[in-house]
């Protein structure tokens, strides 16, 4: 699936896909922190979308997912800030 045929606001899927997208984007944000680098958006989406399996083959496709990773990354850095807190600053990093 492409990123511009995924769910938009409005859809039954929508709460599912969103969800998706902020625990992928969360993760990316947790190993980029534990490996000190930082990526600006662009970086982070083409990662969301690598993650997720979305094709980011037009403008629109990377647009579209941009848009979400935008809105969604203050609730991915509190996500980890949080965690951070409870765990102590450990993580579990998902070895590929």
């Amino acid at each position: 699936m492409n990123a511009a045929e995924a769910p938009v606001f409005g859809d039954p899927d929508w709460n599912l896909y969103r969800a998706r997208v902020a625990a992928a984007l969360t993760d990316v944000e947790a190993d980029m922190q534990q490996r000190g680098y930082g990526l600006n958006n662009e970086g982070l989406t083409l990662e969301v979308a690598e993650r997720l399996q979305l094709g980011v083959t037009t403008v629109d496709d990377f647009q579209v997912l941009e848009a979400l990773v935008k809105s969604l990354r203050p609730i991915a850095r509190e996500a980890v800030r949080t965690t951070r807190e409870t765990q102590g600053g450990q993580y579990s990093l998902l070895l590929l």
